[in-house]
């Protein structure tokens, strides 16, 4: 059976019309006003539950100029060109890391990574990174950690068909790396990447969220 990110039921509002790109003016106007009735979210392996596609969207577009300076920030020259790679999910998506995030793959990785379940072993060089941002329980959203699997040569971590997974925070600090600084950091994404195996530990949005024409 494919193996799915966590997708969730959501209820409508958006954001307040005077929000602009900048992160501290990033607000869902429903959870401003009344923080309380916001569930329990942001946990690992409970994704936010509340808010709708729309508020999701209004958020996306508000964030955008934040997550792109959190991507800046980022030493790795090829990360900070992901703008210009193919985004392989339509839109921001409630995730298990109890964020919103969104796909994207390099040049390498696309082709393959639009075919999913039915793609091929993905090459050397390719990789794959998830952008996210956080919505706290007052409404407020925060650019949040961007996820990387790249693919590295033979032999470099067989047991997880040589992936390196690795983390940053929005200030560009690493979180941790396989096989380097802080490797038990990230040993939970290999972990849980390896429940996708068969799929090359490639762990998929559900179908109706894809991309499936690079370029689309």
């Amino acid at each position: 059976m494919p193996i799915h990110l966590v997708t969730l039921l959501l209820l409508a509002i958006a954001l307040p019309a005077h929000a602009q790109n900048h992160v501290d003016e990033c607000r869902v106007a429903r959870l401003a006003a009344k923080p309380a009735a916001r569930d329990a979210a942001g946990r690992l392996g409970a994704p936010p539950s509340s808010l709708t596609l729309a508020e999701i969207e209004h958020t996306a577009a508000c964030m955008a100029a934040a997550l792109d300076r959190s991507f800046a920030a980022v030493g790795d020259a090829a990360i900070r060109r992901v703008r210009a790679w193919a985004p392989m999910s339509t839109s921001y998506k409630a995730s298990e890391h109890g964020t919103f995030l969104r796909v994207y793959a390099n040049p390498q990785a696309a082709a393959s990574y639009a075919r999913y379940e039915e793609g091929p072993r993905m090459p050397q060089g390719a990789m794959v990174i998830k952008r996210s941002f956080r919505v706290e329980a007052d409404g407020r959203a925060r650019p949040h950690r961007i996820y990387i699997m790249e693919k590295m040569g033979s032999g470099y971590e067989p047991g997880i068909n040589d992936w390196r997974f690795a983390a940053y925070e929005p200030n560009g600090a690493l979180v941790g790396e396989t096989g380097g600084r802080d490797n038990s950091r990230v040993r939970f994404c290999a972990e849980c990447h390896a429940a996708a195996r068969e799929q090359d530990f490639l762990i998929f949005v559900l179908p109706k969220f894809r991309i499936t024409s690079v370029g689309q």
